[in-house]
């Protein structure tokens, strides 16, 4: 007969052998390339996901600066509005937008030419930002939405910002993409 301390030696390290084996079947199961790293599960499709890069990513830096890019595939006709939304953890742990400091931009990376605005608002109780240029922007345009003077929650996170754009002649909004953002992770990112 076994004794009792043997039989709880075995015990634990039967566990321990099943949770190696359950965590390794679960690492492989359906692998994709995320912006930096592995997703395991879920993810931006390839084709939905857009890409960006931010300065002063440290947590809770208040002069952090998001350039978001979007692609001119993205603009097939020209567009009148963009409406870009983020999740309630983005504020929930500290992370604010200046609305004063929110800048249009011709191009790609960082951007170039200023597009002139007729409003640029951050609506804090719909957890959204709304830009909409003074004149509409051409289809086949590279675009880069900067916001500058952001202050970063006080934690690391992803925070996905979803961009939604209405084209001319649409009444409604329509998703374009998402920006799988690394936010507060105490260094740049460009992705």
């Amino acid at each position: 007969m076994i004794s009792l301390k043997k039989f709880f030696k075995l015990a634990a390290l039967g566990l321990v052998a099943v949770a190696t084996a359950v965590g390794l079947s679960t690492a492989l199961i359906q692998p994709t390339q995320a912006q930096n790293g592995l997703t395991i599960f879920g993810g931006v499709e390839v084709e939905y996901r857009l890409r960006y890069m931010i300065d002063f990513n440290y947590p809770f830096s208040t002069n952090s600066r998001y350039y978001l890019n979007i692609m001119r595939t993205k603009l097939p006709r020209d567009v009148i509005s963009l409406e870009i939304d983020y999740p309630d953890a983005f504020t929930e742990v500290g992370g604010r937008f200046d609305p004063n400091a929110i800048e249009l931009r011709k191009g790609d990376w960082r951007g170039g030419e200023v597009i002139p605005l007729k409003a640029a608002d951050w609506i804090q109780d719909e957890n959204r930002i709304e830009i909409i240029p003074e004149q509409p922007i051409e289809a086949n345009t590279d675009l880069v939405v900067v916001l500058s003077d952001v202050r970063n929650p006080r934690r690391y996170g992803y925070h996905y910002f979803n961009l939604r754009m209405m084209y001319q002649g649409d009444v409604v909004n329509q998703y374009v993409g998402t920006w799988p953002m690394e936010i507060a992770s105490d260094s740049d990112h460009s992705r």
